[in-house]
């Protein structure tokens, strides 16, 4: 005499494949809906006019011969610069963006210590990549550059 259907292994095997395709399915639909993608930009014309605009300040940059270091230092970073005269510790904005998720992003303004160099970055305890931008408060010129921290060497910025 033959089992029923329900007791054998084969029948729930069958039916075991499309039901994980089914929950795998579902549980992808709720990670999509739930997590936010920060990696879409809504208007691409306007970002490409801050890029150019970007660009132009970073050129200024360069020709006003301002280039940066950035240290690794037991708590944050330091950073050093080298700044025309008049320049001279003035202060600086410092954002640091993720390069994937927004809401680890810092915006810092910094003051330069009795040495010059300016101290930054005491809250990051995210490793990653991080994209650098460095400014004055009158946004006359820009440095950027990418980061891979933790930083364990000086990282130089001219620019370029």
């Amino acid at each position: 005499m033959q089992q029923a259907w329900y007791k054998q292994f084969w029948p729930w095997f069958l039916i075991a494949l499309p039901m994980a395709a089914v929950t795998a399915s579902l549980y992808t639909f709720y990670l999509a809906s739930s997590t936010n993608n920060d990696m879409v930009v809504e208007s691409y014309y306007k970002k490409g006019k801050a890029i150019n605009a970007d660009l132009s300040l970073i050129e200024h940059a360069e020709q006003l011969g301002i280039k940066a270091r950035v240290l690794p230092a037991p708590q944050g970073l330091v950073l050093s610069m080298d700044l025309p005269e008049a320049q001279k510790n003035q202060p600086l904005k410092i954002e640091l963006a993720h390069k994937t998720l927004a809401k680890n992003d810092r915006s810092y303004v910094v003051t330069a210590d009795a040495s010059g160099r300016y101290r930054f970055g005491d809250d990051l305890n995210e490793n990653g990549r991080w994209f650098l931008r460095i400014s004055p408060m009158d946004d006359s010129w820009r440095l950027q550059e990418e980061l891979q921290l933790p930083l364990y060497n000086v990282e130089h910025i001219d620019g370029k």
